[in-house]
């Protein structure tokens, strides 16, 4: 018997068909150039809730099952949609709870998707029942491989009916007494007090939201009620993912059941859904400045959601998306080398939103596979088919294999990036996502595998956790951290690191109030630089000259003050805090380094300021000096990873993300090439986007 896990052998290669939006003539001819490109299977009924129920008490489904029939006919697999992504005018129309309130109080009416407030009852009664008509319908289907539950979860709902009321028995059952609350969310502020659990409601800029512009964004007079509401909203969400899931469960036990997110979504903490999506999936849109490391993050962090376990990519676009500020066409070649990219860091899927264009709507120019000219011409689709029998050759070599572990730790925490943007300050150039991305891409450019790790991870796998602006630190997470380096790990801290508790309310003591002993430093106040602006460093084991391209530090700089025993590796050399500490070091106890069974110092790095590309460079060198975690010199705009077999060996990729040739130098790497056949020495060729993958 299946488990819920894909059971496929092969790479499932495909994705959003909706041939509902044509008429049946077109579907066989549609099967044909499937074939031409290699696609296997299809991704149904995304959208089609109203198609398939016209009336609250009638279901349809006399063209899903043509169309399901048209494809087991024609030898796809199937993934199947719960289609509870938009809702139907007549439900709108019968329950107007179903319908979301905005930020600003206005009730929607029917229309767009992400649409329905999921605390309504009547909405999870009738996306719940649709989901189990559906897997009873087509849940023993030979050819159906996941059930794809609703589409790209995301937005909020503020409605006083539904929300306000779950939102208050939701404050219950996590604090207990109002006074608790009044506590955690120091309701004092601003004549917060509150006195009974009917004061409270969903905060939106009727209350306590700040929409300051859009150059500091949506702000919080009281973070602490705008925190849990996005943390109790999320739980609802993942409530209703769970309750189609189960009624799936009802009839089909074994094929997995999962929901495309979409790499750093802002909404919802993806990590609190890891132990319910049987697999991972995720939809990346790169835009034309997305560096290629950017790309290669987001894969790793969904792979992170996924437990570590191989992922699908649910949807890329064949080459230009729609909905993008600029919607650059994919040069030749870049389709196939964004999808290796995806496989090389843990995907075993491939598949793309669409697979014919849409005739109208707001994603009609939004590229597909087969484009409306219904031919196979273009330049999009020759490469598509092309990707398509390269992958039909080698997939099954891929499937069954897993990313390799890595030594280093890369922490990303959703209610830290929600508590820095809630509050007003430091800086408007400060960006979350941005901060973890810039050690992300020093470290993997040297080509150093690196895991993303949630802040319930066990970091004690890893030599070494980088924690940029972890903000929001919880008890146990700061007494997980604290063990990891009293065991020997190292750990990289930053401004923003550390200072609050889980109601983003600031520890009181010197800061880090939480790692103070063990970072052997205190800050003693943080100076927030103008746009441009950067204060030079100087490492003590670097002398060269301050140049444009010199060690810098920008946006925020903590003026801190080293304890006796704490290294300083870099001070800053300017401004009136010239010659202070930038870089320190505290090394653990030689006992404790000992009994880790380390042969190197463990301890807290803490760098007082957001490094320019030459000064990361030197505090990376500088963090893992000593530990044998090194890497090697790739042309720029080259990356190199693994995926390891059941048996311990390894494919390795080379992947050139420039439209440049280059030679990349591996020492020791040699096999052969599973896509040409040919032998690779370490010294390896590679064309504009081009991709080796090494066995051997």
């Amino acid at each position: 018997m299946k488990q819920a896990a894909l059971n496929v052998d092969h790479m499932l290669y495909g994705g959003d068909y909706n041939p509902e939006q044509w008429p049946e003539e077109i579907w066989p001819k549609d099967m044909e150039l499937f074939h031409e490109a290699g696609i296997n299977v299809v991704c149904l009924n995304v959208f089609s809730w109203a198609k398939i129920q016209p009336k609250e008490d009638e279901y349809d489904f006399s063209q899903l099952d043509k169309i399901v029939q048209l494809a087991n006919d024609n030898d796809l697999s199937i993934i199947m949609a719960t289609s509870t992504g938009a809702l139907p005018a007549w439900l709108v129309l019968r329950h107007p709870d179903v319908t979301r309130v905005d930020l600003e109080g206005h009730r929607m009416l029917h229309g767009r998707r992400h649409n329905a407030c999921i605390n309504s009852p009547t909405f999870r009664k009738y996306a719940t029942a649709l989901a189990g008509k559906l897997a009873q319908r087509y849940g023993n289907n030979p050819k159906l491989v996941a059930w794809h539950v609703s589409n790209e979860y995301s937005g909020f709902c503020y409605c006083l009916e539904n929300c306000a009321p779950a939102f208050r028995k939701w404050l219950q059952n996590k604090y207990g007494t109002i006074e608790a609350v009044n506590q955690a969310w120091n309701a004092n502020f601003w004549g917060h007090t509150y006195h009974s659990w009917d004061e409270i409601f969903p905060p939106s800029l009727l209350n306590d939201l700040m929409d300051r512009g859009p150059a500091m964004g949506l702000k919080a007079a009281l973070p602490g009620p705008a925190l849990d509401y996005r943390r109790f909203y999320g739980k609802q969400v993942l409530e209703s993912f769970r309750e189609e899931k189960a009624a799936i469960r009802e009839f089909d036990p074994v094929n997995p059941v999962t929901t495309n997110l979409m790499g750093t979504m802002y909404d919802l903490d993806y990590f609190d859904w890891s132990n319910d999506l049987d697999i991972n999936s995720w939809d990346s849109y790169p835009s034309f400045d997305t560096t290629s490391l950017q790309v290669r993050f987001r894969h790793d962090l969904m792979r992170a959601v996924g437990n570590g376990k191989p992922f699908m990519l649910m949807e890329q676009t064949p080459s230009r998306a729609n909905w993008q500020p600029y919607n650059s066409l994919k040069r030749p070649g870049q389709l196939r080398q964004q999808s290796w990219q995806a496989i090389a860091s843990g995907a075993d899927t491939i598949q793309y939103f669409q697979l014919r264009q849409s005739p109208g709507g707001s994603e009609k120019f939004h590229s597909a596979v087969i484009e409306a000219d219904g031919g196979n011409k273009r330049r999009q689709f020759r490469e598509v088919a092309a990707l398509g029998a390269e992958l039909r050759r080698v997939g099954s070599q891929i499937i069954g294999t897993q990313v390799a572990p890595a030594r280093v730790g890369l922490a990303f925490d959703w209610p830290s990036w929600w508590g820095i943007n809630y509050s007003a300050g430091p800086s408007v150039s400060l960006n979350y996502v941005a901060e973890v991305e810039r050690w992300y891409t020093e470290v993997a450019r040297r080509g150093i595998p690196v895991d993303i790790v949630s802040r319930n991870s066990d970091f004690t796998k890893y030599d070494v956790v980088f924690a940029p602006c972890f903000y929001m630190l919880p008890d146990a997470v700061a007494t997980a951290l604290r063990e990891f380096v009293q065991g020997g790990g190292r750990l990289v801290l930053t401004p923003m690191s550390a200072l609050a508790g889980e109601s983003d309310l600031l520890f009181q003591g010197e800061q880090p109030v939480p790692f103070r002993d063990l970072a052997g430093i205190w800050i003693d106040e943080t100076d927030a630089l103008p746009p441009g602006h950067q204060v030079p460093l100087t490492f003590t084991d670097h002398n060269g000259s301050q140049t444009p391209d010199s060690p810098a530090g920008e946006i925020l700089c903590d003026v801190i003050h080293a304890d006796p025993g704490t290294q300083v590796l870099a001070t800053y050399n300017g401004d009136y805090y010239a010659g202070t500490p930038a870089l320190t070091f505290r090394p653990i106890t030689a006992a404790s380094a000992s009994a880790s069974g380390k042969t190197y110092p463990g301890g807290i790095y803490y760098m007082a300021t957001f490094p320019n590309p030459a000064a990361i460079q030197l505090a990376v060198d500088a963090v893992l000096a000593g530990t044998g975690i090194s890497g090697i010199t790739l042309p720029d705009g080259v990356e190199i990873s693994q995926r390891v077999r059941p048996d311990g060996s390894a494919l390795t990729f080379l992947i050139n993300s420039t439209n440049s040739p280059t030679t990349a130098v591996v020492p020791g790497l040699t096999g052969t090439d599973i896509l040409t056949g040919a032998p690779v020495s370490d010294s390896i060729e590679l064309e504009p986007y081009g991709v080796v993958v090494v066995t051997g």
